[in-house]
């Protein structure tokens, strides 16, 4: 590191430091200007109330509610700069642009840092910062507004900057296993998801600029930080068309509320509010209207019991054949439970032939309940009626019609499907028969919902079926971001011709993160050979061995193994992954230390010690992980592969497996067991 350059380093920090400042003091005053003005305005409306006429009312009311929008955006900046006066920015690189005799020098950071229409730092969304993460030096070019950009890369600098000190600077040709990337991968584990401004890779900032709003699948391995560049997808988006795009337009479908909680803090630490956030489980509540299984009800069952008959029932049911069995069904079988009859209002007589020309052929291409909606307006349209009186005929004709299917009960319907099928008939509502419930209830009764949106992100994809991606193309007709890794699916094998039939079913283009970030060189090596196959890029972050245990008492070995830990690596967050809630009731009773621990369920993550299962923490990492009952009797499985594969891909420095029997083939390594 050069000292001079340390110098001049340090001297443009302290200025930027000095702008931050002068830009808050500027706007606390505009806002306490503001502030006056708006007492003013609503002293002058109470002074002259009876004197003011409406357009002199709408006026002040117009200057009211633009002094409060400044406020509120001079407010949101102030506490961005208090925030990022700590680390203002953290890198700069050096452009030459094509026809320009000097490079200019670009600062970057988490947002944009002005005075008298000086830019000091500029946003990492900003166009001309995707040179800083795509490009080696040299020849480059850049996209923007006006085109493209050529010029020379002449410098890429990093910087470690804390509490608004310089601590130490990088020059580096790449952004590759860099040492800031190495120390922030080595940091602990938190309860919230982070921004990743400073750290974002090649692979991971063209998946999150791209302009590209049509449907993409992203298959990522464990640790490639997929959510992560979702999360900063959605604030690069509302960066960039911030003119037509706002945070209500976007939703994100999140796996559980667990995992919801833990982004909830992503958005607002890159300066955005937070979009809506939602389960498919509320999602169904509210569109289904009763009760059915959970996924993750589902999961216990399935896991804990291990019966060839749940898994038969899984892979068809979350197969591309049986939606296409369900389409089928919905084009002919379901038109045909309607039986028309002819109706009589009045003198007004509509023949049994008319309905059937209608309903079967003019409107042959269209679901049911948009042949009720033709139906019952042709009916209306007979009579000679106000607007009002229409509206009142229009919705008894469809209740009318209605009730000339054979039914209309959706179970019952389902039901149907499946006989069809050759398929057992369901008494209540699984977890995957929630999908092709609703697809039918979309098609008869259409689907009535207040959840629109213009871009919609899906994270853990490979825990749909083809009848949930069809069901999402029902609800909202706009472009989707669907996130996820076929090998963390822990109640069905997916191949990886899986992901191309996806692609083609929803019309998607498929993108893949193939490097890992998470875990060090050893843990994720180990996650692999659980997996049987090598998938993985790894960081070239080295840490501490897998241990092994054998052990007659493995709720003792935990109490071991976490005392000894928290000796060295105090305020490391620990985790004991069980497979099922039956071994976390097992363990808690059989060592009231493990009682300590907390488990995963709907609500946050607000301890260091959590016990809870593969299934819940998929997406979450801990600084350590332990598994118990590593052995061949609980692990045995291509299923329990993947589940010994997510629960060890969920540390991020240390991980241990227990056996109390034979230790699970899975595991097997060259490397001697531990026994005690």
């Amino acid at each position: 590191m050069n000292k001079k350059i340390f110098e001049q380093e340090k001297e443009y920090l302290n200025g930027v430091l000095k702008i931050i400042d002068k830009k808050k003091i500027q706007n606390t005053k505009k806002i306490e200007k503001n502030q006056t003005e708006i007492q003013n305005a609503k002293k002058y409306f109470t002074t002259y109330y009876y004197e003011i006429n409406n357009d002199e009312l709408s006026n002040i009311n117009l200057q009211i509610e633009n002094f409060e929008q400044q406020n509120s955006v001079l407010s949101n900046e102030n506490i961005r700069l208090t925030k990022q006066k700590k680390n203002p920015y953290f890198g700069r690189f050096d452009f030459q642009e094509k026809g320009n005799e000097t490079p200019q020098q670009f600062y970057i950071g988490l947002g944009a840092i002005q005075n008298d229409n000086q830019n000091y730092v500029y946003d990492w969304r900003a166009d001309i910062c995707s040179l800083y993460y795509d490009d080696s030096l040299g020849k480059t070019s850049y996209s923007c507004q006006d085109g493209t950009v050529e010029g020379d890369l002449k410098l890429r600098r990093q910087f470690k900057i804390e509490n608004g000190n310089l601590s130490y600077y990088l020059d580096s040709k790449m952004l590759i296993d860099d040492d800031i990337l190495m120390e922030q991968l080595s940091q602990n584990a938190t309860s919230k998801m982070h921004e990743i401004v400073s750290t974002i890779q090649k692979e991971q900032n063209i998946l999150i600029r791209s302009d590209d709003f049509s449907n993409t699948i992203v298959q990522g391995v464990a640790g490639s930080g997929k959510t992560s560049v979702a999360m900063h997808r959605v604030s690069y988006l509302l960066y960039k068309y911030r003119k037509t795009l706002k945070n209500e337009d976007i939703l994100i479908l999140s796996p559980n509320e667990l995992f919801s909680d833990y982004l909830s803090e992503v958005l607002p630490s890159l300066g955005e509010d937070k979009s809506f956030t939602i389960t498919f489980s509320s999602l169904a509540k509210r569109l289904l209207g009763q009760d059915f299984e959970t996924r993750e009800q589902m999961l216990e069952r399935v896991i804990s019991n291990q019966s060839q008959k749940d898994f038969e029932n899984i892979a068809i049911k979350s197969s591309f054949e049986f939606l296409n069995d369900l389409k089928k069904f919905l084009k002919q079988d379901l038109c045909n439970l309607f039986i028309p009859k002819p109706l009589v209002f009045g003198n007004v007589v509509i023949s049994k032939e008319e309905l059937e020309d209608i309903f079967f052929e003019k409107m042959k291409n269209l679901s049911v309940y948009k042949r009720i909606d033709v139906l019952s307006e042709y009916i209306t349209e007979k009579f000679r009626l106000s607007q009002n009186s229409r509206a009142d005929l229009q919705k008894r004709a469809k209740k009318i019609l209605y009730n000339k299917f054979v039914t209309n009960d959706l179970l019952k319907i389902y039901n149907l499907f499946l006989g069809s099928v050759g398929l057992e008939e369901i008494q209540s509502i699984s977890a995957y028969d929630i999908a092709p419930i609703l697809l039918i209830k979309e098609n008869m009764f259409g689907l009535k919902h207040n959840f629109d949106a213009k871009y919609v992100i899906i994270d853990e994809m490979q825990d749909y079926t083809p009848c949930h991606f069809y069901l999402f193309n029902k609800i909202w007709d706009c472009g989707k971001l669907f996130l996820g890794d076929i090998n963390q699916s822990i109640d069905r094998t997916l191949p990886e011709s899986y992901l191309i039939n996806l692609a083609k079913s929803t019309n998607s283009k498929i993108k893949y993160l193939s490097r890992s970030y998470r875990s060090t060189m050893q843990i994720s090596l180990l996650s692999q050979k659980i997996l049987g196959k090598h998938i993985a890029n790894n960081v070239n972050r080295n840490g501490e061995e897998v241990e092994f245990f054998r052990t007659k008492n493995p709720a003792k070995k935990i109490e071991e193994i976490v005392t000894n830990y928290e000796k060295t690596h105090s305020g490391q967050s620990i985790a004991i992954m069980c497979k099922t809630t039956d071994e976390i009731k097992l363990l808690q009773k059989s060592n009231p230390f493990i009682k300590k621990f907390k488990e995963l369920n709907k609500g946050k993550i607000n301890s260091k010690k959590i016990i809870t299962t593969p299934a819940l923490a998929k997406g979450v990492e801990f600084d350590c992980v332990i598994v118990p009952f590593a052995n061949e009797a609980t692990y045995h499985n291509e299923l329990d592969r993947n589940l010994l594969y997510v629960s060890s891909t969920r540390a991020l420095h240390k991980l241990f497996f227990i056996s109390d029997k034979t230790p699970t083939h899975f595991l097997k390594k060259k490397s001697k067991v531990n026994k005690s």
